[in-house]
């Protein structure tokens, strides 16, 4: 009798089997489970491995049965990543081309097997299935009365997982020193490269490959581009007089400069350059193009080097030799208001702004004979390793990715400098829970004991959960219609403050922690009242609402008693107030608001006095907006969230608005953070891994 057979259309890549025609997937002996979506896109890619795959041909093919938006490819391509292992931003499976489309990058092997017969396959497998299933139905059961989500704990799989996205990415292999590495406008990125002793500007992909001699303007030999890619200082091949030519990145409009230098930097708007000369002790000097005059901006009888400038051109900050040692420093570009940031017998170069001018980047080999990363506070202070090789690895100015999640550094360990790209995060970051649903507004209880939170389903519901931080137990206790529903502790822990619709409108609400009781509707008002917040002794509640005569857009601040009592504003004006937050001594409020800009949508974050006349203090100035303010349990400082990197990321700063830092530097979104009871720790929600979950941060 002829056997059904087994087709044998399999490719091969990585730890993966995919076989065609099955329209299975296996990691090395273990089925991997995906809708078909998710499989019949992958078949594509895997059959045009090496090719791109263009939006436009994934939609006609993939959903060919259906009308969707651009966005279901961008959100059916996440689930792929997740599901082949593939971390953010790392290309082993799947290249986005922006705008474009996919090309899958894995080596696609196809194989050849013999073949099997069908039925013995399938016959071999029922037995397993049917015990497969009877044990999911089990664990399900469960865990739904357990109450157990998918929790990752802080041991060794966090930590391993934690080392290998942080870990450098080395870039060039070439036998001579490649260093000086900064992005272009366009995603590619440009170098040194020495032959003997003249370094000239290469340019290579993204990823490292394709590195060729940059030949944008004829007779370039290694110059210094504007962060905008428009203008360009360069030197040319073979002219021996130092000359230094500046000109549009074509080439065009051309003129000689009229200085000499070494160690240049651009303001971040392109309207100056900052650089080192003098012989044998160099000063430092600023060059304005609009002007074409050179000024010298620090000079002393020792040495002062490796300038750059802050990313609003009003700070230089340099290497000097003045304190009998290499040490940092940071002076106003007009000379005035010198500062040392580094107190060290090690010798530190090359500071580099971050492009939030929160920290620097800078070099020192204060933890060995070899060269170091390090990044620390504007002010000095928080300073923190990044690379820790018997080598030595260098930054200079260009080095931070656009978002400043990223930098570029340049390293000996195989023997020549060569370049290497790193994901910085100083502080350390851990995944606490996990689940198929979004995670958001995770809140400490008062004795730190217990986390609250709500999972956010695709009917645009949500589910209150609390989680028990010692078992790591997770109980749902309440289903809200609200997907928002900031929920809140309040101080002594027996009840949680939250906004829901309630009838199609959106109050604040309150329900006993464990969920017992009924819903309190606090507010029972038409109006939108959201984002509520307890004041420290638990006695009145601070919410916004857009009632008395405004509309959404002018939402502010209210207060009223804990039973819902009393209910009046306390802060107006003509631009949004959201999200208070109450300092611990109940002396203040702090809250975002978008009045600076005109109602544009930068928002600021702004502090009062509450029940007094006093005006309210601006904490924040960002060109972009400042968000979701939380007070520290000694109230000395605030966690907010802020895209002043264009990226959505958590942002420190004293209570004042002073010794403003970035904590999280990851291209996901990092959202929602709280503080755990002891002050050492940030709780936060973000989509770093492809779904909104939880997150905590190291501080101390």
């Amino acid at each position: 009798m002829q056997e059904d057979r087994v087709p044998d259309r399999i490719y091969k890549f990585g730890e993966f089997r995919l076989f065609a025609d099955e329209r299975m997937v296996m990691r090395h002996d273990k089925r991997v489970h995906m809708t078909p979506r998710v499989f019949h896109l992958l078949l594509i890619l895997v059959e045009n491995a090496g090719r791109l795959v263009t939006k436009e041909t994934l939609l006609e093919q993939v959903w060919a049965d259906s009308f969707v938006e651009e966005g279901n490819i961008n959100s059916t391509v996440s689930r792929l990543r997740k599901i082949l292992g593939e971390k953010a931003n790392e290309n082993t499976y799947i290249e986005t081309i922006p705008k474009v489309g996919y090309r899958f990058t894995a080596d696609v092997e196809r194989v050849e097997e013999e073949p099997r017969p069908a039925a013995s396959v399938a016959a071999s497998n029922r037995p397993r299935r049917a015990w497969l299933t009877g044990a999911v139905a089990l664990l399900l059961i469960a865990a739904t009365g357990a109450g157990v989500w998918f929790f990752k704990g802080r041991g060794q799989t966090a930590t391993a997982a934690r080392a290998d996205k942080l870990a450098p990415v080395r870039l060039t292999e070439s036998p001579t020193h490649d260093t000086h590495a900064k992005w272009t406008t366009d995603g590619q990125i440009r170098f040194g490269r020495l032959f003997g002793t003249d370094l000239f500007t290469f340019v290579m992909n993204g990823d490292g490959t394709n590195a060729r001699r940059d030949t944008s303007i004829p007779g370039l030999k290694n110059g210094v581009w504007t962060s905008d890619g428009k203008k360009v200082s360069y030197y040319k091949e073979g002219d021996t007089t130092g000359t230094i030519y500046l000109a549009n990145a074509d080439g065009s409009n051309e003129i000689k400069l009229p200085f000499h230098a070494t160690n240049m930097d651009w303001s971040l708007d392109g309207s100056k350059i900052v650089f080192q000369w003098g012989q044998p002790n160099p000063d430092i000097h600023i060059y304005t193009l609009t002007t074409g005059k050179v000024e010298t901006v620090v000079n002393h009888p020792l040495f002062d080097g490796d300038p750059s400038f802050s990313p609003d051109g009003n700070q230089v900050a340099f290497v000097s030799g003045r304190d009998e040692n290499a040490e940092i420093y940071v002076q106003n570009v007009d000379g005035s208001n010198l500062r040392r940031l580094t107190n060290h017998p090690a010798r530190d170069a090359f500071p580099v702004f971050s492009p939030d001018g929160t920290q620097i980047a800078f070099n020192s080999n204060r933890e060995g004979e070899s060269l170091d990363v390090y990044i620390m506070r504007t002010d000095g202070s928080d300073v923190r390793r990044l690379t820790n090789w018997p080598s030595d690895e260098e930054v200079y100015p260009g080095c931070w990715s656009p978002d400043g999640s990223q930098i570029f550094f340049s390293s000996s360990r195989y023997g020549r400098d060569n370049v290497f790209r790193m994901k910085v995060e100083p502080y350390e970051t851990r995944e606490v829970l996990s689940d198929a649903l979004d995670l958001h507004f995770p809140d400490y209880s008062p004795d730190g004991s217990k986390v609250v939170f709500q999972a956010q389903k695709e009917d645009q519901t949500g589910e209150l959960s609390i989680m028990d931080v010692g078992t790591k137990r997770v109980s749902p206790i309440l289903k809200t219609q609200a997907a928002d529903s900031y929920p809140k502790f309040s101080p002594d822990g027996t009840s949680i403050l939250f906004q829901d619709r309630l009838g199609g409108n959106t109050e604040v609400c309150l329900i006993r922690s464990d969920g017992s009781g009924e819903v309190q509707n606090l507010t029972n008002n038409p109006a939108k009242d959201s984002v509520p917040s307890w004041s420290p002794d638990g006695s009145r509640i601070a919410f916004t609402s857009n009632r008395d005569g405004n509309d959404y857009e002018i939402a502010q601040i209210y207060l009223m008693n804990a039973d819902g009592s009393n209910q009046h504003r306390i802060y107006y004006n003509s631009a949004l107030s959201v999200q208070p937050s109450w300092s611990p001594d109940g002396r203040r409020i702090a809250f975002a608001n978008d009045k600076e800009d005109h109602r544009s949508g930068n928002f600021e974050i702004f502090a009062i006095e509450p029940e007094t006349t006093e005006p309210e203090t601006r904490l924040t100035f960002h060109r972009r907006y400042d968000v979701y303010p939380t007070y520290s349990p000694d109230g000395s400082r605030i966690a907010f969230v802020s895209t002043a990197d264009g990226n959505t990321e958590i942002y420190l700063m004293n209570a004042d608005g002073s010794g403003m830092v970035r904590l999280t530097r990851d291209p996901g979104e990092d959202v929602h953070p709280s503080w755990s009871p002891d002050g050492k720790r940030i709780i936060f929600s973000s989509n770093r891994s492809g779904k909104y979950a939880i997150y905590e941060m190291v501080l101390e």
